[in-house]
């Protein structure tokens, strides 16, 4: 008894463990798309055999996942990828938890409780998932449905339900698969006679219901088939330093003009450059004025990323500066025709909880100081274009309630400047980009991204990728250059359902959790 408990608890763990390996591999930069179906079923294994250590099982596969998953933040800070990555796993401590009790409750031939289980389970996941997006600001990165981002005929359910009913219909077919399996083999020898098994045709059917909805749905949306609005779009991709001297940001000042003066020559609507693409603050940078207003001469707008700063007075008399991730708008006439100021800040990238009280922090983070959240609106209207922008910098395109603010405020088209140069050369670009393809989805609206390194691109409402800057011969991505996007923007502006009525779906996931429950009360029911 000892040994086979011990073989028993040691394969447990290492069904854990490969569950989170599994669930990496779902995502870029290995894109196994396909696994995202059946990596948690060791999981749903382990529980069942080992119920007792559920809580450590789940803190082990979260591990074995997000250290992975979140590696790509290194080049940054490898403290902060670590402290990231546990606090990501807390969440599998939760979910193991539940999960856990829910099959130590589970008979395999009680139809009703298996079927109930499989629900709820799955709505416990996408509740966790909501948590996640808010709590401490919020960190909805690799949520279960991104695995799906080149999966378009599953990809158009984010416009009725967002990320989260895509992870309900995934880690509904896991666990359907995971308890039909369970149910099978331990009744083998029992002599009770086989049943139906409803918890795995409903998320078969679910499935089937969303793919086939989805393909409709990309059909309906084909360019081809509604009336377009086209602007053609110059972005700047300048493959720049993060980190600036005098020498590399005078090289800066020097790529930005070439690819610049080369891009304006071509004509476009609007020409725009990344995230904090210039190396000094575009309002007290006489260099900055001058380079920009000889851009914007021949009558192109320019939208740029750079760092701006207020002065103000502490309590002790002492001059501070307040910083702002900002993007400016300059019009033909070389004046800044509208600021951006970013509103949702990355933990740990651009501001340190506690700082100010253990000035050490600041080692676990490559900003000097702390950035302020700007406020306001945040459309940016070019009006010589009859255009609105949505602004969305950097991590801002993991909200969701971002992208729907802007809606609400009018944007046409969303806009993402962003520096992924930050984890050169490591996979959280692509990882980047196929988050914001959900944004385009939930909202129906096209996205361009223009990025200092990484994947420069412009996305139509269907979540496709239509062009992008890379090398043409080897595909490759972390190039320096420049491309005009022909952005084609529907005429006719949707409203879907999910941007009407995202509120509602919390609710949903904590109802359907509390299915859960019905684990015992189907006890007093009889055996289907």
């Amino acid at each position: 008894m000892p040994s086979r408990f011990i073989q028993k608890g040691s394969l447990s763990h290492l069904l854990s463990a490969s569950c989170g390996i599994l669930l990496f591999a779902a995502f870029p930069p290995v894109g196994a798309s396909h696994l995202a179906f059946v990596a948690l079923i060791p999981f749903v294994v382990a529980l069942r055999w080992n119920p007792g250590a559920r809580c450590r099982l789940g803190f082990l596969a979260g591990l074995f996942f997000w250290i992975p998953s979140l590696w790509f933040l290194s080049p940054v800070t490898i403290p902060g990828a670590v402290f990231l990555a546990a606090y990501c796993a807390a969440y599998w401590i939760l979910l193991g938890g539940v999960w856990g009790w829910a099959m130590k409750q589970w008979t395999p031939h009680r139809i009703l409780e298996s079927l109930a289980l499989v629900i709820g389970c799955a709505a416990f996941w996408c509740l966790l998932e909501w948590i996640r997006s808010w709590f401490l600001t919020g960190f909805p990165w690799n949520e279960l449905a991104v695995s799906q981002w080149e999966n378009y005929g599953l990809l158009q359910v984010a416009s009725v339900g967002g990320t989260r009913l895509i992870s309900f219909v995934i880690v509904l077919m896991n666990l359907g698969i995971s308890f039909s399996l369970l149910g099978l083999v331990e009744q083998l020898g029992t002599g009770k006679r086989n049943r139906m098994h409803p918890e795995l045709y409903l998320p078969i059917l679910v499935l089937c219901i969303g793919f086939t909805w989805g393909m409709k749905e990309m059909r309906r949306l084909f360019p081809e088939e509604q009336e377009q609005r086209s602007f053609r779009i110059a972005a700047i991709q300048p493959l720049a330093e993060n980190k600036w001297t005098e020498e590399l940001a005078a090289e800066n000042f020097r790529v930005l003009w070439e690819l610049s003066d080369a891009a304006v020559s071509l004509k476009p609507d609007l020409l725009v450059w990344p995230e904090t693409a210039l190396p000094e603050e575009l309002r007290y940078s006489t260099k900055a004025v001058s380079m920009v207003q000889n851009l914007v001469a021949n009558g192109t707008p320019l939208l740029l990323g750079s760092l701006d700063f207020e002065t103000t007075s502490n309590e002790k008399n002492q001059v501070e500066r307040i910083y702002y991730n900002s993007s400016f708008l300059v019009d033909s006439s070389g004046d800044i025709a509208e600021e951006y100021r970013k509103q949702h800040l990355v933990m740990f990238g651009e501001y340190m909880p506690f700082a100010k009280f253990f000035p050490f922090l600041r080692a676990l983070t490559p900003m000097p100081e702390d950035v302020t959240p700007g406020e306001g609106s945040g459309v940016i209207q070019v009006k010589g274009l009859d255009l609105k922008l949505g602004m969305i910098i950097c991590f801002e395109d993991l909200m969701p309630g971002l992208s729907r603010d802007r809606v609400n405020e009018g944007a046409q088209l969303l806009m993402n400047q962003t520096n992924d140069a930050w984890f050169d050369p490591l996979w959280g670009s692509e990882a980047h980009l196929a988050h914001a393809v959900f944004r385009c989805v939930e909202q129906r609206r096209p996205t361009v991204r223009v990025t200092n390194s990484g994947v420069s691109a412009w996305i139509d409402t269907r979540g496709v990728v239509r062009d992008r800057i890379e090398d043409p011969l080897t595909d490759e991505i972390r190039i320096r250059g420049f491309k005009t996007f022909e952005v084609e923007v529907p005429a006719d502006l949707e409203t879907t359902f999910y941007h009407r009525y995202a509120y509602l779906f919390p609710v949903v996931w904590a109802f359907l959790s509390a299915l859960i429950l019905f684990a015992k009360m189907e006890r007093r029911l009889p055996a289907g």
